[in-house]
Parts: C-alpha cells; sequence; structure tokens
C-alpha cells in the first residue's frame, strides 16, 4: 500500500472578524429570543417586545387541516431619519436600506405543512415602516424538487429560486420587493426536504423606495431630482439628441443597476472579452465598495426602463417610472481591482439569460474619445441615456486639469441629459460604441454645465500590475493585445468553433477535426461557408487549404464537424497554427461572433532548442516582474540555476518573479526537449519602488496612494526600517491623502503608524475594503498594529483627513514596516503592548506567526523577566509599566520592538461588572480621568453587584477599561441615570464611540463581534459644564464573552491568547483547539486518515456556531495545493469530513490540509 501522510497546518489557520456593530437600536438583541407560552404556541421577541406568534412544526405524517402563516414581526424604524443621512451623492453607492442581522431557519421559524407527498414551508415577515425588504442568506442550497418563493399580497413578485441558484460559496441574495411585508414559501418532495439547507442572515430593511423593487409600482417615489433625463426608449426625434441615439442601442441593453450588502446600489455595465465566448465580466466603480468578502451578494438588474419616452424637460420626466424588475442575476466573484482608476470587475455566478437580450458591451484603449454617451440609472430610477458631443478632456479624478497620463475622463459638460447619485459605476462610451470608462464622481446635474469624471479603461488595462488589479488578464487572456473590442448580444444562439489540435506525424495526412455547436438549437437549417487562414502554419506544407466550403447543420442539430487534412513531414520545427472561421449564408437568427478557431499541429520532430531572449528584464521592488522566455525548436523543459529566492519558471517557459530588493540580478535558463539541452542568461535590473522602498514592504501586495496629494517617501531617521517612511501628502483643510495596499488573503498584515495632527479633528484612520476598523488623532508615537486579512483579495488603507479648519502639530501621518506573516520572519502577531493583573504569578506569551522563534531574555524589574519561548514569567512585586525592547530571533532574521508590560492593580468594579453566577474572566481593568468606577450592589442588572461611575465633576470623564484578544462576541448589561441629551454614558473599542445612553435608560443589553486582535474596551461616564440629574452616574453589569474570546479567557491558560500558541505542545495551536473542540491545556489526538472505497478521508469534529469557516486542500508534494473534496458546508455540524479525490492508484503521496478562518 502506498504511504499517505496528513499535515496538520498550523500556520494556515488565519483569523478575521468584521468589526461592523451588528445591531445598535435599543433592544436587547440582534436574534430573536425564543420562550414557551401557552401549549402550542411560541412567542417571538426582540429586547423583551412580544411580538406575533409563530406557529408550532407540523410532523409529515399529521393530518392537514388549514394553517395561519408563522409570523416573524420586526421593530419599527424611522425611514426619515435614515433618509436624511444618506442623501444621493455621485461618488459613493446609494444607500437604500439598513441591514438586520438575524438567524432564520425553516427548523426555528415559520410553519411546515404536507400536502400530497409535498412538505410546504411558509413564513411572513413584518417590517413596520419599511419601503422596502430584501433577504441574504447565508446558507441556500436546495434539493432539485424543491422551490422557493418570494410573494408580496399573495402574489410572486420575482421568479421562483431552485437549485438553479446553488452555487459553491453557499449564499443567496434576493431581489429587492417593494413593501413592509414578505412571505417565504417553500415547497420540496417529502423525501427531500432533509437537504434544504437555509439559513436567513440579513433582513434589509429599505428607507428609500426604489423602481426596480419587485411590485413597485405599487409604493412609487423613486424618481430622479431633474427632468432633463432621456429615457432609453425614446425615439431619435423624441430625445432631441436626433439619429446619434440610434447608434448606441445595443449598448443601452449592457447597463445594469445592482445592489450590494442589500443596503447599496450602484450601476455598472455587463462586458464582452476578446474569446467572444459570453463570459458573464460586469463592470463597475471600485468606489461602489464591491469585494470579495460581498461580491455573492450583487443582484444585477437588467432592461430596467420605462415603457413609453417621457419627454425631457416634462413633468412627467422627472415623475415614477414603470420600468420591469424581472430580469437579474443573484451571486458574483470579483476579478480584478484598481482604485487609482475606480475600476472593479466582476464575474457573474451564472450565465446571464439569453431570453434578458443583454449586451455585452465592447471596449476601447486607446485614442482621445471624440465624444462621449453615458447610459446609467439616475437615483437608481429608470435607464437613461445621456450626450456630450465635446472630446473628454484626459485628467486625474476631479481635476479640470490636462494630463496626458491622468487616471480619469473628465466630461466637460452634458449636451443632452445628465446624471445623478445612483448613476455611479455606469460606462462611458466613445464615437464608436466603445466602452472606455466608469463614473467615478462629479457635480453634473439637470439645470446646470458642471462636470462628471470617468475612471479610464485604458488605465485599469494595465492597472496595478497583477491579474487581481488589472483588466487585461480577463478581458483579453489570450493577450492578442486587441487594443479595441466590438461587442456581442447574448440573446442568440451562438455558434462556437472549438480550438483543435493533432500530432503532425511523420508522412501522409492525418484529418484535424473542428467541433461546431449551438449554445441552443434553432428550428430552421443554417447554412454557413468556412475557410483557412495561414498563421504559423503554411497551406501546401502543412495542411490543405479550405476556401468558402459549403457547410450546414441541420433544423434543430447542435453539434457538427469540420476536417482539414494535415500533412506528415519529418522537419523539425516549432508548434505551429492555423485559423478556421465560418461566415453565416443569409440572415438567421444566431451570434457568429465566436465562430473561427485555432488548429495547432503539435510538432513531434526535434532538435537542440535555442534561447533567443529577451536577454535584459528591467522591474520594480515589489511589484510583479513576469517574462515570457523566447525560444526555438520547442523545448518541452523549462528549468532556473542561480535564480534569486521566489524566481520561478513554468512549463510554458513564463518567468514570475516578486523582486524584495533593488539590484542587478543575472539567471541561467535552461530549455531542452528530446533532442537535447541548451542554457541561455537573463540580466534583470530592479529599480527601486518609492512607496515600497518608504514601507520596506515584503512584496506580495500591489501599493498605490492618492486623495488630494498622495503619501511619499520620506528620508528620516525616525522610521521603523531603514532610514524612510511613508508620509502623508501636503493636503489643506477639508482634504485627504491615502495609502493603500491590495493583498491576497489569507495572511495577516503589521504594520507601524503615527500621527501628528489636531486633536479630535484631524485623523489618521485604517480600513479594510472600506470598513473602518481604527483611527488615531493628535499626537501619536509609533504603533504597531496587526490585521487579519481572509481569504481573497481585499484593500487596506491609511486615510489622513483634516476638517475644515485649524493647523496644529506637524499637521501628517506616517506608516511604515508593512509585513506579511505569510513573507516576513519572524513575525510578531499582535502590539508589543500588554496589561496583567497583579497579585501572583503572571501568564504571558508573546506569539509569533510561525514556531521557531526565539527571543533576547530581559530583565523587566520588580520581578519579572522575558525568556527565551518570549514568556513574561515571575510575580510583580508593584504595579507600573516596565519598558524594553523585545527582540526576535528566526531564521538567521531578526524582529526589534519597543514593548511594555504593564502591571495594573486589582479593580473592584470590574470584577463586578462579572455575571452573577457567570465565569470570573481574570480580566486586567484600568481606570482613569477625573473620578473614579466603584462596586455597588444598590443598582445592579444581576441582583448581586454592578460597576458605576463614582464622583465625575461637570466637564469631567471617567473611564473603566480593559483588554481582550478577539475574534469573539462581548456582550453587557449597562444602564444610565443622567441629564437627559447632556451626560452620557459611552461605550468605546480601541478609542471609537459604538454606543451611548443618556438620560434615565433602564439596564439595556449589547452585543457586538470583535474582529482578530488585542482590543480595548472602554466604559466612560461623560459630563458637561452644569446641572445633574438622578443618579448622575452610568452603570456596567454582566459582562461576558463568546467564540474565541470566551473560550481562551476560560481555558486556563491566563493571558497566552495568540491563536499561534500552543500552550498543551500537542502541535495543534489555540485556534485549532478552539475550532475543533479540544483542550488548551490537555494533549488532543491528531485526527487520522482512514482509507475507504478507495478514497482517503479525513474526518475532525467542530465546534458549533464558531464563526469560522473550515477547508482543506490536498497535495502530492506539500508545494501545490488544491480544493478538496469537502462534505461540510454547515456551521451548526458537530463534524468536518474531507476526501481525497484522487484516489490511492494515482500518486505515491497524498497530503490533506485542513485551514480555519472566519466565514466572512
Amino acid at each position: 500500500m502506498n504511504r499517505r501522510f496528513f499535515v496538520w497546518s498550523g500556520s494556515l489557520f488565519i483569523l478575521f472578524v468584521s468589526t461592523a456593530l451588528l445591531f445598535r437600536a435599543p433592544f436587547s438583541s440582534v436574534f430573536p429570543e425564543h420562550r414557551e407560552m401557552k401549549s402550542g404556541e411560541t412567542v417571538v421577541a426582540f429586547g423583551g417586545r412580544d411580538v406575533s406568534p409563530v406557529a408550532p412544526v407540523v410532523a409529515p405524517g399529521e393530518k392537514n387541516r388549514s394553517w395561519s402563516v408563522g409570523t416573524l414581526e420586526l421593530p419599527p424604524f424611522s425611514a426619515e431619519e435614515l433618509l436624511v443621512a444618506h442623501p444621493p451623492r455621485k461618488g459613493a453607492p446609494l444607500r437604500f436600506a439598513e441591514a438586520l442581522p438575524v438567524k432564520i431557519t425553516p427548523s426555528s421559524h415559520g410553519r411546515w405543512e404536507s400536502r400530497g407527498g409535498r412538505e410546504r414551508w411558509v413564513l411572513r415577515i413584518e417590517a413596520p415602516g419599511a419601503r422596502n425588504l430584501n433577504l441574504g442568506f447565508s446558507r441556500f442550497r436546495l434539493p432539485g424538487s424543491a422551490r422557493l418563493e418570494l410573494r408580496a399580497g399573495n402574489e410572486l413578485q420575482v421568479r421562483p429560486f431552485t437549485a438553479a441558484d446553488n452555487d459553491a460559496h453557499g449564499e443567496l441574495w434576493t431581489p429587492v420587493v417593494a413593501g413592509a411585508e414578505l412571505e417565504l414559501l417553500l415547497e420540496v418532495e417529502q423525501e427531500e426536504r432533509s437537504q434544504v439547507q437555509l439559513q436567513v442572515a440579513s433582513i434589509n430593511r429599505g428607507f428609500r423606495p426604489l423602481s426596480f423593487a419587485a411590485g413597485y409600482w405599487k409604493v412609487g417615489n423613486s424618481a430622479p431630482e431633474g427632468n432633463c433625463h432621456i429615457d432609453v426608449v425614446c425615439s431619435a426625434t423624441e430625445s432631441g439628441v436626433g439619429p446619434a441615439l440610434d447608434q448606441y442601442r445595443d449598448q443601452i441593453k449592457a447597463a445594469g443597476v445592482y445592489t450590494l450588502n442589500g443596503e447599496d446600489t450602484c450601476s455598472g455595465s455587463a462586458i464582452n472579452n476578446a474569446r467572444n465566448d459570453g463570459t458573464p465580466y460586469f463592470m463597475t466603480a471600485d468606489h461602489c465598495g464591491v469585494r470579495s468578502s460581498n461580491a455573492a451578494s450583487m443582484v444585477v438588474y437588467w432592461n430596467h426602463e420605462n415603457a413609453s419616452c417621457r419627454t425631457p424637460g416634462s413633468s412627467q420626466n422627472g415623475g415614477d417610472g414603470n420600468g420591469p424588475i424581472n430580469n437579474f442575476n443573484s451571486g458574483a466573484a470579483v476579478r480584478a481591482t484598481y482604485s487609482a482608476s475606480d475600476m472593479t470587475l466582476v464575474e457573474l455566478d451564472d450565465p446571464i439569460d439569453s431570453d434578458h437580450e443583454v449586451f455585452l458591451a465592447g471596449w476601447s484603449r486607446t485614442g482621445t474619445p471624440e465624444m462621449a454617451v453615458s447610459v446609467h440609472f439616475p437615483n437608481t430610477s429608470e435607464k437613461r441615456i445621456s450626450f456630450d458631443f465635446d472630446p473628454l478632456r484626459s485628467t486625474n479624478d476631479y481635476s479640470t486639469g490636462s494630463n496626458p497620463n491622468g487616471t480619469h475622463w473628465m466630461v466637460i459638460d452634458w449636451d443632452h441629459g445628465s446624471t445623478e447619485g445612483g448613476s455611479s459605476g455606469s460606462p462611458i462610451y466613445d464615437q464608436n460604441g466603445h466602452m472606455v470608462g466608469q463614473l467615478s464622481g462629479g457635480d453634473a446635474a439637470c439645470g446646470n454645465d458642471d462636470a462628471d469624471w470617468y475612471g479610464k479603461f485604458s488605465r485599469g488595462w494595465d492597472g496595478g500590475g497583477a491579474p487581481g488589479s488589472r483588466l487585461r488578464d480577463w478581458l483579453d487572456p489570450d493577450e492578442s493585445g486587441s487594443l479595441t473590442l466590438d461587442g456581442i448580444s447574448m440573446g442568440l444562439s451562438r455558434v462556437i468553433v472549438a480550438d483543435a489540435e493533432i500530432s503532425e506525424g511523420d508522412a501522409g495526412r492525418k484529418n484535424l477535426e473542428f467541433t461546431v455547436s449551438l449554445s441552443e438549437a434553432v428550428d430552421q437549417r443554417l447554412d454557413f461557408t468556412y475557410s483557412t487562414e495561414n498563421d504559423s502554419a503554411v497551406a501546401g506544407s502543412d495542411y490543405v487549404a479550405a476556401a468558402n466550403a459549403d457547410f450546414f447543420l441541420a433544423a434543430g442539430q447542435l453539434t457538427k464537424t469540420i476536417s482539414i487534412s494535415i500533412e506528415g513531414d519529418t522537419a523539425p520545427e516549432e508548434n505551429e497554427r492555423f485559423r478556421v472561421a465560418l461566415s453565416l449564408q443569409g440572415d438567421a437568427p444566431v451570434n457568429v461572433s465566436d465562430a473561427q478557431a485555432w488548429g495547432t499541429i503539435i510538432n513531434d520532430d526535434f532538435t537542440v532548442p535555442i534561447l533567443v531572449g529577451p536577454a535584459v528584464v528591467n522591474g520594480r521592488v515589489g511589484e510583479d516582474v513576469a517574462v515570457s522566455v523566447v525560444v526555438e525548436n520547442t523545448p518541452t523543459a523549462f528549468s532556473l540555476s542561480d535564480a534569486p529566492p521566489g524566481m520561478e519558471i513554468d512549463g510554458q517557459g513564463m518567468i514570475s518573479w516578486i523582486p524584495p530588493v533593488s539590484g542587478e540580478f543575472e539567471v541561467t535558463v535552461t530549455i531542452a526537449n528530446e533532442a537535447g539541452s541548451a542554457e541561455g542568461r537573463i540580466s534583470f535590473t530592479i529599480l527601486p519602488n518609492s512607496l515600497d522602498q518608504a514601507l520596506d514592504s515584503p512584496g506580495g501586495g500591489e501599493l498605490s496612494s492618492g486623495g488630494d496629494a498622495p503619501f511619499r517617501l520620506d528620508s528620516s531617521s525616525d522610521s521603523r526600517a531603514g532610514s524612510n517612511r511613508a508620509q502623508s501628502g501636503a493636503i489643506g483643510d477639508n482634504s485627504a491623502s491615502w495609502l493603500e495596499v491590495a493583498v491576497e488573503g489569507p495572511d495577516y498584515l503589521g504594520f507601524w503608524w503615527k500621527v501628528s495632527s489636531e486633536e479630535d479633528y484631524d485623523f489618521l484612520r485604517l480600513t479594510v475594503d472600506a470598513e473602518m476598523r481604527q483611527e488615531i488623532s493628535g499626537v501619536r508615537d509609533w504603533d504597531y498594529q496587526v490585521v487579519a486579512i481572509p481569504p481573497g483579495r481585499h484593500t487596506i488603507r491609511w486615510t489622513y483627513s483634516k476638517d475644515v479648519d485649524t493647523r496644529e502639530g506637524e499637521d501628517h501621518a506616517w506608516v511604515d514596516f508593512l509585513q506579511l506573516a505569510s513573507r516576513s520572519m519572524p513575525f510578531l502577531m499582535g502590539p508589543a503592548h500588554v496589561r496583567l493583573n497583579s497579585g501572583g504569578p503572571v501568564e504571558y506569551q508573546f506569539p509569533t506567526s510561525r514556531p521557531g522563534a526565539s527571543f533576547v531574555p530581559v530583565q523587566l524589574g520588580s520581578g519579572l523577566s522575558l525568556n527565551a519561548t518570549g514568556e513574561v514569567v515571575g510575580t510583580p512585586l508593584a504595579d507600573g509599566e516596565f519598558s524594553f525592547t523585545l527582540n526576535i530571533q528566526q531564521d538567521d532574521e531578526q524582529f526589534s520592538i519597543p514593548a511594555m508590560v504593564e502591571i495594573l492593580p486589582a479593580s473592584a468594579a470590574g470584577e463586578a461588572a462579572y455575571p452573577a453566577t457567570g465565569p470570573n474572566w481574570g480580566l486586567a481593568w484600568k481606570t482613569s480621568g477625573s473620578g473614579t468606577w466603584i462596586s455597588q450592589s444598590e443598582e445592579t442588572s444581576d441582583g448581586q453587584a454592578a460597576a458605576a461611575a463614582q464622583g465625575v465633576p461637570h466637564d469631567g470623564r471617567a473611564s473603566l477599561s480593559t483588554w481582550v484578544f478577539g475574534p469573539g462576541e462581548v456582550a453587557f448589561s449597562w444602564r444610565v441615570s443622567s441629564e437627559r441629551d447632556y451626560d452620557f454614558l459611552y461605550y468605546e473599542v480601541n478609542g471609537q464611540q459604538r454606543e451611548s445612553l443618556t438620560g434615565n435608560s433602564g439596564w439595556q443589553e449589547y452585543t457586538e463581534e470583535l474582529p482578530y486582535g488585542w482590543h480595548q474596551l472602554t466604559w466612560a461616564y461623560e459630563k458637561d459644564g452644569s446641572d445633574s440629574r438622578r443618579d448622575d452616574t452610568g452603570y456596567l453589569d454582566q459582562i461576558s464573552f463568546t467564540g474565541y474570546t470566551g473560550w481562551v479567557l476560560q481555558a486556563g491558560i491566563g493571558q497566552k491568547t495568540g491563536v499561534t500558541l500552543d500552550p498543551d505542545g500537542d502541535g495543534q495551536n489555540l485556534l485549532f483547539e478552539f475550532a475543533t473542540g479540544g483542550s488548551a491545556t490537555d494533549w488532543d489526538a491528531m485526527p487520522i486518515p482512514v482509507l475507504e472505497d478507495g478514497q482517503l478521508t479525513l474526518e475532525s469534529t467542530k465546534r458549533v456556531d464558531t464563526g469560522l469557516h473550515y477547508d482543506a486542500e490536498v497535495s502530492g508534494d506539500l508545494v501545490d495545493w488544491n480544493r478538496s473534496e469537502r462534505s461540510i458546508l454547515r456551521d451548526d455540524e458537530q463534524v468536518f469530513r474531507v476526501r481525497d479525490q484522487l484516489g490511492v492508484g494515482v500518486a505515491n503521496e497524498r497530503y490533506l490540509r485542513m485551514t480555519v478562518h472566519p466565514q466572512k
């Protein structure tokens, strides 16, 4: 039997939890609470407020009878307030809804009943105050017999969802349905009921009417702000534009409007690629916020246009329309994003239905457009079209000055029509009908002559230099070099000719067969002619030419072959190719844009290969270097010697490398085939990269900068590595400078940051995929932070922004010394400032990303020391701060960082905040400010004790803080008794306010998810300059933690909370122990692979409701890893099971690797 191994890869247990607040309403919890009432009835309540009953589950065998629909009533919310808070504006997605996280499954809500061998589940959702509703399913998988409907007023609102809507990511996001009520109706065959996997994770309540909401015409009020817009159905005469309008009828069919996260909406366009193969690519603006983590939530609407022309300038033009909403695609995957030109390209999960007759727009990446045409959705209303008959101006974003190398096209003013908020991401076309950009923003509107700016398609073509940040890999995958491309229609059956290849042979003739196929059958005979065209293969000597040869497909026929004769010979030569192209005879309703193919003649006669070039290759530090070697005589193998670390060559002769340093590098390339081998030398000249040099980047990320003035390299002795740092640009009031890096996860990103600014007004902020994470202000010295990067491509941005006036400090921000855990050793997994309790032996260890790091021992003083494994040991003799330099060594590399161990006194107030019957969390607490926090028993939530602020003077603030390690969830009870609207109790995370109470609030529950890393949790009572009311204090009680945070605090390992630590030495780090139900202090056995049915299978225990995603990969050499077959996708199951699909008879060795990371 061949050997099999299992590898447990602790280094891949990558963490990420969103910092987004789950809910901020004044009721207790995001999820409904269930409690038993009288027999046969359950009440679903939000925050203690009882709402309508949900009927019990009906067993399949029970007698059928009339059942009322189970109803879930949501708390009311104010649409008017949210409309004020989120006005339409270009340059930003248009927010139309507020997401309410929930956890709804057919087993927890609604009603089941049996009817004629089919099971039926119904749930009614009522959302008082909502203008519309849409749902996000975090788990969606239906068996073949199932059908899920969205109904309102007992009418089907959009097409039913079936097993055809199952996608690999397991999510489904629905179209928007108008109104405040929605009914889910699921039907499934009785024997397949157990296969239904549904979980609603988000109910998104609309506060803004949307014209594309199903049933919209019953609601209305989503008209654009202006009345100058041109309906796309207008005739040339009705529009006032003239014949030019008719030239863009196809392009009109490419435009789509979409929702994202169930909350935001933007515009975009379907776009063609050079293969003309109908791949459903969709282009939009980067600022619309589509990311790998949320692309599954995209719902794109097609053909949303009014049924008749509303004359521009009329009152009807600015009124409500009647565009249809039943053509849509749900779900996508991000392919490329490039913020400099505001470009995002996604690929939709499913092919676009041919019945929708969508046009895949053509494009151009050359020249200056002589005119501009925009197809868009103003304020998300029905599709409109705008014209400017003047040349576009090349500029940078929101700049009026000409710049031939600019990132954007400027429309100086529109001659006909305009744009509005909601138009973001919409395409702009040139005089040839080719897309040349997408809308970034501007001030144009009906009634003014202001400008709009569109990110250039041409700048996004090469983008940031990698497939994830440029268009060319996706829109020209075969590297044809096309500068322009025409669009194609998806509404016709496509004629497809498949490429073919054949070995040449030494004599005689062979037939090379090309398969011609139709994407769908047609009911008439199709007549064609076909011809061959020379490329490297030449007719006569290499193959027998065909010229206008007849060919046909009978009515209903889907496939047929064309045969071309290949001439054999014994002459050594390169692989050669020629082209076969079909031409349609007549006007049959088919699309022949893909009716051509390449025939390749594979050489089977060899001589020693020759390396032709290139001799010299240029590149920049930290950016992809990719070069294809030029060869002769058909080499079949490639290798490198004397190559710098990280440089590789593939089987096609493509060299790839991300150079970490500048300099000259000479590499030997060996090429070989059956006749022998040869060598050649290539010289690489790598130039410095200013941003990369400033940040001392390890590579692996794409760096860019922008804003009103970009970050720049700043030479300074005050840097964390080397002699320079990245400094924010010189910006004025009410402006910003940003620096960002695009990183492929899973990984960890470490960095240093610092700011010198006006306290509480000018900020250095950190965002991940546009989601706020942390901010610092005032004068803050260098601080080390770590961000967890989830799987997929993500953008980390640092933004220094100023308010409207006043300059303080140096008025700059700095970032330095970027590290990636996958590329940097040693890598410290969190900040080096730790807080520990006094009164006993300390238990803390500095975590690194991989085992094997050693630390330079340090005597800290007062009974404490740091040992060689990074443990802080001893019993502190006194409270206080102990500063030192933390020196870490690993694999001949060293990392040094200023560190501090802070010993804090015991806190009676902190301990009083623990639950009366729950665990003593053992946290370190710190009180600061004017006044203090105490333990008291007069006002509590648990009947025992609670923390309370005491002695806070006017204009004073007393805070109580603790520190915990995420990912996890914190929950607590709090209340305030104060002067309403003047004195407040605040809750803050890492210095950012999360929520506040004022007046006489009563006890309230609060819950929030915490992402990876250390978090400072602060409760602060703050008073204004006069008057006191009621108890004049705030209270805190029943603080608790779940997820990894709670588990590790109760694991019996003190503050050794780092996810990569292994306190019990069993080879399984803490994150893995948590994920699989293991113990942090006892030895746990590794799971053992089992050979069954010719496949290698591995099973592992899986902790329920971890909030983590479990995955596995398979390898035959511990180098190349591929996704393995897995049978577990659900978070509530208790077994993780994977199988090796290859089987034991194929490879000598097989490895399985398990990875754990968050679901989002």
